[in-house]
């Protein structure tokens, strides 16, 4: 049975890209609570919520299992996976909008806005998130998009790269691409698609989510409002401009952001 990663840094889209791709395979909105959000569909899991429950991934059921992942390629949690996975599909975000969202995810205190966002600035992401095993935003991209790193981890994986900036403009052709890659379907039915985004949109997550109010909605929501392409300036005068520095003096962090019109 194929193994593909659902990979991403936090926060860039990785739960959303599960529930519509969950949504197509059920052909039905997904019903969840932001407290159980592991297990979405028993081919679209999550590798945490599988091993919080004592469990390894389950590689001998049929057609394709897609799993998210935060943990760089080499975390000791996916090596006894290094053989199965055929597929990795990476999701990328702009690092700007990154911060927005952690820092709603995270509950960030209104008095502490300025001081986290200069944080993740000069750590390239959040240290903590770097403590567990998901690295910086640079490393994360870095070691799931080069093929020479990815394949020391997973020599047989075929790598997708989706940008959440063209999945959140595009969600029906992006979802249809998807789809073939992982090898869910080869040639996915229009109306199901279109019905996997309807089912999905993010205002229609967002209501799901209030009704639920198992994290507190909706004061301190998972699922936000989706923007891209976010000015740092609300932060403080020198957050914006901390950016621009780190695009001036980080050659490695310059290139990805650069590659993947995170630069402007």
């Amino acid at each position: 049975m194929p193994l593909a990663w659902v990979a991403s840094y936090p926060r860039s889209g990785n739960t959303w890209t599960r529930i519509l791709l969950a949504s197509y395979l059920r052909d039905a909105a997904i019903s969840f609570t932001v407290a159980e959000l592991g297990v979405l569909d028993e081919a679209v899991t999550d590798l945490i919520d599988v091993f919080e429950h004592g469990r390894a991934l389950p590689l001998d059921r049929p057609g394709t299992l897609a799993v998210k992942t935060h943990f760089l390629p080499g975390a000791d949690v996916h090596r006894p996976y290094r053989d199965a996975v055929g597929k990795v599909l990476y999701l990328i975000r702009d690092p700007r909008d990154v911060l927005h969202s952690a820092e709603r995810f995270l509950r960030v205190g209104p008095g502490h806005r300025e001081a986290f966002a200069h944080h993740f600035v000069a750590h390239r992401g959040a240290r903590a998130w770097e403590k567990v095993g998901y690295g910086s935003w640079p490393a994360s991209v870095l070691e799931w998009t080069s093929p020479d790193r990815l394949h020391r981890h997973f020599p047989g994986a075929e790598i997708s790269v989706v940008r959440y900036e063209d999945l959140r403009r595009d969600p029906v052709t992006v979802l249809r691409e998807m789809i073939v890659f992982l090898g869910f379907d080869d040639d996915p039915d229009a109306g199901r698609v279109e019905r996997a985004v309807a089912n999905s949109r993010l205002d229609v997550l967002r209501g799901v989510e209030k009704k639920d109010g198992t994290r507190g909605a909706p004061a301190e929501p998972f699922f936000g409002d989706g923007l891209t392409r976010r000015s740092l300036a609300g932060y403080g005068p020198d957050v914006e401009q901390a950016y621009a520095r780190l695009l001036d003096g980080d050659a490695e962090f310059a290139g990805l952001a650069r590659d993947h019109g995170y630069a402007s």
